[in-house]
């Protein structure tokens, strides 16, 4: 409203209001009562008294238009109780009843000023005034009349005020200060109340209505002023819980359509959909899950971290037994005053995984190996050649022989299902984690060397896996002083005071779990990963991907085998081999993204 406009609405306010019709005086016709009559006169006072018929009553309309006679008023308990005393103004029982009906019609009349039917409290002072001018009552009832007039045109105001859309301002001058200035003037003035709960409905009907819109923030404002208007009314209550109910409800079609999207991995829709949401309701029930399960499957797809599982293969069966590793960060090599270091184990850098990736608990296995080939008849490098590297017990030193490849173990015999698989060259396991791939419909592959030392030192930053120095206790298969070949032989420069009870490797999972959930990475066999061979970090990717040159000939073998010395146990060792190598200390896992 312009400042014309609310001048011009001011002045129709301050405009002295209609003057209420004069109400009359009282004036009964009082005839007194023959003496012989006061018995029967006050027998009928007392009926009348008894039926509530006080006053004389008003005269009805004419049924008859053609007739001019109207009809005899009958009196009231009042104009009979008077009659009496002006025959016998001592008359007790008269002036009994005159004093019973003044304190009725004063209670009426107060009820009269409750409800805004002022000019019927006023006939009623006016009948009080005639009977009873000295009833002690009669001054404190006229001062509510007063009250109430001034009651009344307060109400008046503010039922223009509340025409003109002004609730609240001008500041003191709205509909709401009028109503409570009413209700100063007289506190039970029941159309001063009405008028602030009318505004109050009006208010949050509105409030509804913006809600269901899905205005929220409008909502929010009406319910507000609502609350300003009536604070703690049980009105608005009731209508802030009817609209947390139906915010709830699109909260909860919201999440549910978020969640669907979380399914589907159409991250972008989940998060317009919670961000709907939090619109809805920021405390809505629901939105702390779909905001974990969106940023989980950012950086796991479906997966959770620590996470174990395997997947069907067309096949049949189960795929390896994968855990899921969480993303994170670690420092990547090793620093130079770190004993046994190699130049090519540096520079030290920071590694980012922005999403976490899932990992075989233990190296692939003769068994799996082996279902790979029968599916596909896949004949490994070993297998065409002929030959490869064993250990020689009687010589003490690894050599060639011819007839081995993936199914012989590290001394050339059969192997057992349960061990790692040996004597398979790189391309032997690429091989392998794209069959992996083509059955499960998910892309298995080998683990960068990066992710290998992520997981391998799971979490620490000393030399070894488990701390620094030789281990205290057995912690995989590595070169103990106390372990002894069939032959009685023993390691040379082995770690003292270390047996593992094994020559050669040990069936997987043979020891504890290491830090993350996986089996032998500390030790058994050596393990190819994806990375092409660099002697130095110096350009290094930093977000754990492989560092991979097309063509590249040497590869990265990363971790201990069953016949490594203690310094190529330590966490950051790594090694230049041929693609084509295939030899009994060397095998490999694979990783699956997610």
């Amino acid at each position: 409203m312009d400042p014309a406009e609310l001048e011009a609405a001011m002045a129709v306010e301050e405009a002295p209001a209609a003057e209420a019709p004069e109400v009359p005086d009282w004036q009964p016709v009082i005839e007194p009562v023959p003496e012989s009559g006061l018995r029967a006169a006050l027998r009928a006072a007392t009926e009348a008294h008894e039926a509530g018929k006080l006053l004389r009553a008003e005269p009805p309309a004419a049924t008859d238009p053609t007739s001019t006679a109207e009809p005899e008023p009958e009196p009231g308990a009042l104009e009979r109780y008077l009659a009496i005393l002006a025959t016998d103004p001592e008359h007790a029982e008269a002036g009994a009843g005159v004093d019973a009906i003044a304190s009725e019609l004063m209670l009426r009349g107060r009820a009269a000023l409750a409800e805004g039917r002022v000019s019927d409290a006023q006939r009623f002072e006016r009948v009080l005034a005639r009977a009873r001018p000295q009833h002690p009552d009669l001054a404190s009832y006229r001062e509510a009349i007063e009250a109430a007039l001034r009651a009344q045109d307060m109400v008046r105001r503010g039922d223009i005020r509340a025409r003109g859309g002004r609730i609240f301002k001008p500041e003191g001058k709205g509909a709401v200060a009028a109503y409570r200035e009413a209700l100063q003037a007289y506190p039970e003035f029941m159309p001063a109340r009405d008028g602030l709960v009318r505004l109050q409905s009006d208010r949050l009907n509105q409030a509804l209505a913006a809600a269901q819109a899905g205005d929220y923030a409008e909502s929010e404002r009406l319910q507000a002023e609502a609350a300003r208007i009536l604070p703690d009314s049980p009105a608005a209550q009731d209508m802030a819980a009817r609209i947390v109910e139906l915010r709830q409800a699109r909260t909860d079609q919201l999440l549910a359509q978020g969640d669907a999207a979380v399914d589907a991995l159409d991250l972008e829709l989940a998060a317009r959909r919670l961000a709907e949401a939090e619109r809805v309701s920021v405390q809505a029930r629901g939105l702390d899950a779909l905001s974990e399960r969106i940023e989980l499957a950012r950086h796991y797809g479906r997966f959770r971290p620590g996470q174990i599982f395997s997947e069907p293969l067309a096949v049949g069966g189960e795929g390896p037994e994968m855990i899921v590793l969480a993303h994170g960060r670690f420092t990547m090599g090793s620093p130079e005053e770190e004993a046994g270091r190699q130049d090519n184990e540096g520079p030290q850098h920071a590694i980012e995984f922005k999403r976490g990736f899932a990992i075989a608990r233990n190296e692939t296995t003769v068994a799996e190996f082996g279902r790979f080939v029968e599916a596909t008849q896949y004949r490994s490098l070993a297998t065409r050649r002929g030959r490869s590297t064993v250990y020689d017990e009687r010589g003490g030193a690894m050599s060639e022989h011819r007839g081995v490849d993936w199914r012989r173990d590290h001394a050339g015999r059969p192997a057992a299902p349960e061990l790692p698989v040996v004597h398979v060259a790189f391309e032997d396991a690429e091989a392998y984690v794209a069959w992996l791939s083509a059955q499960t419909g998910q892309r298995y592959r080998l683990l960068s060397e990066a992710e290998f030392e992520y997981a391998l030192r799971g979490g620490r930053s000393e030399a070894f896996p488990w701390g620094d120095g030789p281990p205290g206790r057995v912690v995989g298969n590595l070169t103990g002083d106390g372990d002894v070949s069939r032959l009685k032989r023993r390691w040379s420069n082995a770690i003292t005071g270390y047996s593992d009870g094994h020559w050669g490797p040990a069936p997987v999972r043979s020891f504890p779990a290491e830090a993350l959930g996986t089996f032998d990475l500390i030790g058994n066999v050596s393990e190819w990963v994806q990375d092409c061979w660099h002697d130095s970090y110096r350009r290094a990717p930093g977000d754990g991907t492989a560092w991979v040159n097309p063509g590249c000939e040497e590869r990265v073998i990363r971790g201990a085998s069953w016949a490594s010395t203690l310094d190529r146990a330590r966490s950051a060792y790594r090694q230049p081999t041929p693609a084509d190598t295939t030899h009994a200390r060397l095998g490999f896992r694979v990783a699956r993204e997610l």
